[in-house]
């Protein structure tokens, strides 16, 4: 009878157990990612072959899956098969199928809980992620309002994201000035546009083509085709109604007669430069590098077609000159010297039409100084006396330099007492510029159509300069004034207000500028204290003629207001215009032409990379923490292989994977509260698998509702409930037995 009590009490136990585990499913009814449970009875050992009760074998979570709610939160995630969220709390590791995830106070993923997500986070972004027209540019920035390129790239092992902005290019684009820059690469504002958006289809076709490929080919860079066109013209002088003319891909090119031979060939190398696609220049070259050269006989026709597009060819089939007076005949010419276009392959490819894209955007700086600007002294060479000095962006130091350490001095003198020795002079210059080891590890200096062009180097095109073209001897500023009136004075003669001049009755106006000249030292001193900042250096007469020839100390201005209209008959009259001066110091570039060669606008692109062979980590959600802009939320979402991206401003950015654990034993994983588990001995240890792959999917904007069955639970509960009360029989009647056999030995 004693046996009967202990075996009903074992099955009171085991009854309360079951009833223990289905209250439990039933309270976690609502319980997001919740497992049932279910509990494993064992009968316990034999006497005889009579059991001596039951015992509660296991308590185990059945995984089978929950059903999946569409709930709108784009930071919610449901898994769809077989795994585990992993994360962590300080040392410990945990895992969940709960996935009402949030972004935390330090804007990284974590749980209700405050547990961090765990997965593969971007790596830390260097100065070799970046390729910035702007030093200082790091992040995108609000004034970034163009998107160029962007595109999310699965690797084997890795995921690459692809970001290119630009600030706004259509606003910063200037028409290059066509006095300058005729023949030299012109373009106008709208080509220059045009330019940028070509590039940007080349670009995100580029990139596309690289994210399907697969494997994905190995790096190789693109170049742009450039052919130099031969016309020919030597010996030959074009004439009214003639026409350069040229076929390029099929479509004719033409200009017709200009003025001369070079007008009408720089003519034509605007059109093409200026028709998109392309950059044309002349050059007095017949063999590559080609450089421009608007001065070295551009009337010979030696026109430079440069592509825009690395790897993109272009064909000429034919170009030439029509002779008017020939019943139009056409004389054809040579591509002399082909430089042909080279289709990289991969990511080589890809950045060489990022480098074109980014010039495009940006563009070379470019100081302009007309005649106006270097204001050569024409009438005394010697005053053209000048030192060029700049600060400039070192990218490989990455700072600031001067170049040279000491101001250049450009060895003179300039002479530009003649419209050719002016011109002359520029080109002189520019060879000075050129020559210094120092500067020319930068910038490049031209003659272009008579004025000055400072320009940095293909190398470092993107970065600014400041430079000081200095005149170290000052301009004297001149002015002639012309006496006239009567044959003879009619009484002594004053200049400029003093009596000194030493001109007497009877003298004609060579006479009077004779002896005003003679006597110019105390009219000189007189006028200049009373005008200190109208100072005279000199007052001489112009041959024996009656003009007078004043020069003065510096820029300070003319007299011609302060001069008595008559006096004695001898009329005092400005005949010249001051001769424009210069003063001492930094000449300034001309403002309005010296634009850049591109759009004006700064490019900045981005690449990230999530190495999903490194360690796994918390996923930082913030893009201002993560480098990438100076504003810290985008639009999250996750796909289904748990990639995660945030859109801002219509770039997105792959800034995480969240993992996907999986184990041998599911059931052997030890339930923890608060949703989690921890891996045992029986669970194994977590298994992961790159890009989770054969895992789970993950859905985002989505939750697993628990897989308790309340239904199943409370046909469960009265199952127990029955059977607790069979078990209370059970040992009830063995203690009436048992008290009945103790009544009758009594």
């Amino acid at each position: 009878m004693v046996g009967a009590l202990w075996t009903g009490i074992s099955g009171l136990g085991g009854s309360q157990t079951g009833l223990d585990n289905e209250s439990n499913n039933i309270a976690n009814v609502n319980t997001i990612g919740y497992k049932a449970s279910r509990v494993s009875f064992a009968d316990q050992m034999y006497q005889d072959r009579i059991g001596k009760g039951v015992t509660s074998f296991d308590v185990e979570k059945m995984y089978t899956q929950g059903n999946l709610k569409n709930t709108g939160v784009s930071y919610d995630m449901a898994l769809s098969g077989d795994g585990f969220f992993q994360v962590k709390n300080g040392p410990d590791t945990y895992y969940t199928r709960a996935g009402n995830f949030r972004m935390g106070e330090g804007g990284t993923l974590e749980d209700v809980a405050q547990n961090k997500v765990q997965g593969w986070a971007i790596q830390p972004i260097t100065d070799a992620d970046r390729t910035a027209t702007d030093p200082n540019a790091t992040f995108f920035t609000n004034d970034f309002t163009k998107l160029l390129g962007n595109k999310v790239i699965r690797d084997t092992t890795s995921v690459e994201t692809i970001v290119a902005k630009a600030t706004d290019y259509t606003t910063t684009a200037n028409t290059d000035n066509k006095t300058v820059f005729s023949g030299a690469g012109y373009k106008s504002a709208s080509t220059k546009i045009s330019d940028v958006e070509a590039l940007i289809t080349e670009y995100n076709a580029a990139l596309s083509v690289y994210a399907e490929a697969d494997p994905k080919p190995t790096a190789s860079t693109s170049s742009a085709q450039k052919s130099l066109l031969n016309f020919p013209l030597t010996g030959a002088e074009l004439a009214e109604g003639d026409e350069i003319y040229a076929y390029i891909d099929g479509r004719k090119y033409s200009v017709s007669f200009d003025t001369d031979n070079a007008t009408t060939m720089k003519n034509f190398a605007d059109l093409l430069s200026d028709a998109g696609g392309f950059t044309s220049y002349i050059t007095g070259d017949t063999t590559s590098p080609f450089d421009i050269d608007t001065q070295t006989a551009p009337e010979l026709g030696y026109v430079v077609v440069e592509g825009l597009i690395p790897g993109k060819q272009f064909r000429v089939t034919e170009f030439g000159w029509t002779d008017a007076s020939n019943s139009n005949q056409a004389s054809k010419g040579d591509v002399v010297t082909v430089t042909p276009s080279v289709l990289g392959t991969g990511m080589g490819h890809i950045n060489s039409i990022r480098d074109a894209m980014a010039e495009a955007v940006s563009g070379k700086q470019m100081d302009v100084y007309t005649e106006s600007e270097i204001a050569f002294d024409e009438t005394t060479a010697a005053n053209n006396v000048y030192t060029y000095q700049m600060e400039i962006y070192d990218n490989d130091l990455g700072q600031t330099v001067t170049v040279p350490a000491a101001p250049l001095a450009l060895p003179g003198p300039y002479d530009a007492s003649t419209p050719a020795l002016k011109d002359a002079s520029v080109s002189a210059l520019a060879t000075a510029i050129n020559a210094d080891p120092e500067l020319s590890l930068y910038v490049e200096a031209y003659n272009f159509n008579g004025s000055l062009v400072i320009k940095t180097k293909d190398s470092n095109y993107d970065v600014e300069f400041t430079g000081e073209l200095k005149t170290s001897v000052a301009v004297q500023e001149v002015q002639t004034v012309t006496l006239s009136g009567t044959a003879s004075a009619t009484g002594p003669i004053s200049f400029l207000g003093d009596n000194s001049t030493g001109a007497t009755i009877g003298d004609d106006e060579a006479t009077i500028a004779a002896a005003i000249a003679a006597n110019s030292g105390p009219i000189i001193a007189t006028w200049n204290a009373a005008n200190p900042t109208r100072e005279i250096a000199s007052i001489t007469q112009v041959g024996a003629t009656g003009v007078l020839q004043i020069t003065y100390v510096g820029t300070e201005g003319n007299v011609s207001s302060l001069l008595t209209s008559q006096d004695n008959g001898v009329t005092f009259g400005e005949s010249a215009e001051t001769q424009p001066g210069r003063a001492v110091g930094v000449l300034a570039k001309n403002a309005n032409i010296s634009t850049r060669e591109g759009a004006g606008a700064e490019f900045l692109q981005i690449n990230t990379n999530i190495n999903q062979t490194a360690s796994k980590s918390e996923l930082q959600l913030r893009l201002d923490t993560l480098g990438l802009t100076d504003s810290a939320f985008g639009d999250f979402e996750v796909d289904d292989t748990g990639l995660v991206t945030m859109t801002q401003d219509g770039a997105r950015f792959a800034i995480g994977q969240v993992a996907i654990a999986r184990f041998t034993d599911n059931r052997g994983l030890d339930p923890v509260g608060d949703n989690l588990l921890m891996e045992t001995t029986r669970s194994g240890s977590a298994l992961f698998n790159i890009n989770n792959d054969k895992m789970a999917e993950i859905k985002g904007g989505t939750l697993e509702l628990s897989t308790a069955d309340l239904s199943e639970s409370l046909v469960n509960l009265m199952v127990f409930q029955r059977a607790f009360e069979a078990n209370a029989k059970s040992i009830t009647t063995a203690d009436t037995i048992l008290s009945t056999l103790i009544q009758l030995k009594r």
